[in-house]
């Protein structure tokens, strides 16, 4: 009767590990078909990269490596090839080869969560200029989907290189993921990855619907992979309403995204922290609005296809029981209304 017993809890929690290891599978992203025939996983391993990001306080090299273990499991296995390569210093860490999911995500794992921060140059151009190498190789279209801060600090200019690597290989993209903490970061991030996608890092991590969208639009043709356009928004220093340094070269990237999709209409809206009266802070809102409204305007954006409107504090993205939070809640946010 005992055995009996023991053999019969052995069989349950059997089952029960069947079906938790089911709940927790992840589906595979349906109605795609391949979009490209190769992508590079290409890696910004230089010393700013071993540094903490300054709102997350997180080494910005571990949070790439959780946007690449979510990206990996949300890739769709249709007969690619795939790989993953490291620059400053430029190294392989998984070969080019038929995509297999455990390959890339051993790769991930392999990659340093601590390296030396001071003494490590960052030579984002010459790194790539190597990836010429890789890229000569492959045939078909490529996407390089490129996780940087995009700070440089010797070697040649990245954008030019990155524009030289695009002009070399016909149906070459490069994606960016960015970690830039800098006006100039973003900047070089943004124009590094002109024509084709580029997203926030850390703001993938842990977001499912955002990951699948960056996944469609990198790895799916099809109706499924319908373009969409990204409009990303801007923050504001307390109680100001005056566009920073930082926030320009988004915007700056918006109106280019704007007059390549002159059928767009976009809605301008503007945020507040918590600090202050409600009445203030909707004031300050919409003034918040307007000023991004200038900005597209003075860019060349006509007027009639923004529509703008401040939202006061009613809408936080973050405590506003800190600094962070409230930083985080002084913004302006950019949407498609219509195209």
């Amino acid at each position: 009767m005992r055995k009996r017993t023991i053999v019969g809890w052995c069989l349950f929690g059997l089952a029960l590990a069947l079906v938790s290891a089911a709940g927790t599978a992840r589906a595979e992203i349906t109605g795609c078909s391949p979009k490209v025939d190769n992508f590079v996983l290409f890696v910004d391993q230089s010393g700013s990269m071993y540094q903490a990001n300054k709102d997350a306080k997180d080494i910005k090299e571990i949070q790439v490596k959780k946007v690449l273990t979510q990206m990996n499991a949300e890739i769709p296995q249709l007969g690619y090839k795939g790989g993953l390569t490291l620059f400053a210093p430029f190294e392989t860490k998984v070969p080019m080869a038929p995509y297999s999911r455990p390959a890339i995500g051993a790769g991930i794992a392999s990659i340093p969560d601590d390296q030396p921060v001071y003494w490590r140059m960052t030579p984002m151009g010459q790194g790539l200029g190597d990836l010429n190498g890789v890229l000569s190789n492959l045939s078909g279209k490529t996407a390089v989907i490129m996780f940087s801060d995009g700070e440089q600090n010797e070697g040649p200019d990245p954008v030019a290189t990155a524009q030289q690597l695009v002009s070399a290989h016909p149906g070459l993209c490069i994606h960016v993921v960015s970690f830039a903490e800098s006006g100039y970061g973003t900047w070089v991030n943004l124009n590094v990855s002109k024509g084709c996608r580029f997203a926030n890092g850390p703001s993938l991590i842990d977001n499912g619907p955002k990951m699948e969208e960056f996944v469609r639009d990198v790895f799916c043709g099809g109706p499924a992979a319908k373009q969409k356009i990204v409009l990303r928004g801007v923050n504001f220093d307390f109680d100001k309403a005056v566009i920073r340094a930082d926030g320009k070269p988004v915007l700056d990237a918006a109106i280019q995204t704007l007059k390549e999709q002159p059928d767009v209409r976009i809605s301008v809206e503007g945020h507040t922290d918590s600090v202050g009266s409600d009445a203030y802070n909707q004031r300050l809102s919409e003034r918040r609005a307007q000023a991004v409204v200038d900005y597209l305007a003075a860019g060349g954006i006509t007027r009639s296809r923004m529509s703008a409107r401040g939202y006061g504090e009613s809408k936080p993205v973050a405590s506003n029981a800190t600094d962070d939070g409230r930083a985080q809640n002084r913004r302006v946010e950019l949407g498609v209304i219509s195209k």
